[in-house]
């Protein structure tokens, strides 16, 4: 995998070089969706239909291109990404597919596609409200009181984790045992908020 980043990396070097523009994909290596109607998702698996992966640099960012097509997403837009190491990283993923490509092992592309067409229509701040909302059913918040082995490693494995996460956000996180969950202070609820909204759209996703 190394070896094709890097040549994917020196390809795309070469490519940077050359006037933007060039050919616009005929066809985009998942399902066009011309109405909401049609669902958000790429089928499973596809027969491979390109040879070679590069990366070229846009006006809007970096693009990957599939011998002479341009990568688009489910909507049909221009697959663009804001860096040069994402786009290395999303044409590994696709350089790395054998003879059926399998939609569901690029993790990278995936997320890229969700923040490129943003299917469920959020904005930021309902993104962050979504995100925080987490905080009432996290996992590690929810703890037995038997047996004791099982409580043993819940302490073990889970305390450290919230009491990295207390400390690094000056917050309080605390467990419970009741069905009901834990009680996270509105003050906590605040500060993750302020800190999720220093990020930008593609951190957020």
């Amino acid at each position: 995998m190394w070896r094709s980043c890097l040549r994917l990396r020196d390809g795309g070097r070469r490519l940077l070089n050359r006037p933007a523009g060039g050919p616009s994909a005929s066809m985009s290596p998942g399902p066009t969706i011309p109405s909401p109607a049609r669902a958000y998702a790429p089928p499973t698996e596809r027969k491979r239909f390109y040879q070679n992966v590069s990366i070229t640099q846009g006006e809007g960012g970096f693009e990957i291109n599939l011998d002479h097509r341009k990568l688009k997403t489910p909507q049909a837009k221009l697959f663009t990404v804001p860096s040069e190491a994402l786009a290395i990283a999303v044409a590994t993923e696709w350089d790395s597919q054998q003879d059926t490509i399998k939609y569901y092992t690029m993790h990278l592309t995936t997320l890229c596609n969700t923040s490129l067409d943003n299917p469920t229509q959020r904005n930021k701040d309902q993104l962050i409200r979504a995100a925080v909302k987490f905080l009432d059913t996290d996992t590690i918040c929810y703890r037995v009181e038997e047996p004791e082995t099982l409580v043993e490693l819940q302490r073990n494995e889970w305390d450290p984790i919230i009491e990295w996460a207390e400390k690094r956000y000056g917050v309080e996180i605390s467990s419970s045992t009741s069905i009901m969950g834990p009680s996270i202070p509105a003050k906590t609820r605040e500060v993750l908020v302020s800190h999720l909204a220093s990020y930008n759209t593609w951190a957020l996703q």
